[in-house]
């Protein structure tokens, strides 16, 4: 094996973390423009769109029960607003996951997705200082059953995930 075989790995790695933190604490201000689930929407700035994933949570997926209540209910909260976006972070698939405050208000979509019970904090992804406070106000959530806590036999989306792709 030559040596530029052994070094590509390491240069991409390389340039997926300059790529990321050059993303990170990365902030501006647009509209949502549409919202396709509960954890993901489409925002513009500048007339550039941007599709975001909400930093830090998982609300449930399309075909899982939840998954309309958590939808209509980001809607009511971000569909056609002016935001202020901050990105955390891009994954490899150039997938933008940022924490999304409304105009106006201290807290993020994110936590208010928590604590209105429609979405789990992804205890793989939220790595900030905020996510031991959401994860608090998730288990407020389930405690009173807020939102989809109240209805419905859930399961984290990231095993029902699982399940799909071993169906």
């Amino acid at each position: 094996m030559d040596r530029a075989n052994v070094m590509m790995p390491k240069i991409a790695a390389v340039l997926i973390i300059l790529i990321t933190i050059s993303h990170f604490a990365y902030a501006t201000t647009a509209k949502v423009i549409r919202v396709y689930n509960g954890d993901t929407l489409t925002a513009e700035a500048q007339g550039k769109k941007i599709r975001i994933r909400l930093y830090g949570i998982d609300a449930p997926e399309s075909g899982q029960d939840g998954d309309v209540a958590a939808t209509r209910f980001l809607r009511r909260l971000v569909l056609e607003h002016p935001v202020e976006i901050k990105v955390m972070e891009t994954d490899m698939l150039n997938q933008v996951f940022a924490v999304v405050i409304r105009e106006g208000k201290e807290s993020s979509v994110n936590a208010a997705m928590v604590a209105n019970g429609y979405a789990w904090v992804n205890p793989d992804q939220c790595k900030t200082d905020d996510c031991p406070n959401w994860k608090e106000i998730e288990s407020q959530a389930r405690t009173l059953k807020l939102g989809i806590w109240s209805e419905y036999n859930l399961v984290p989306p990231w095993e029902f995930r699982k399940q799909q792709r071993q169906q």
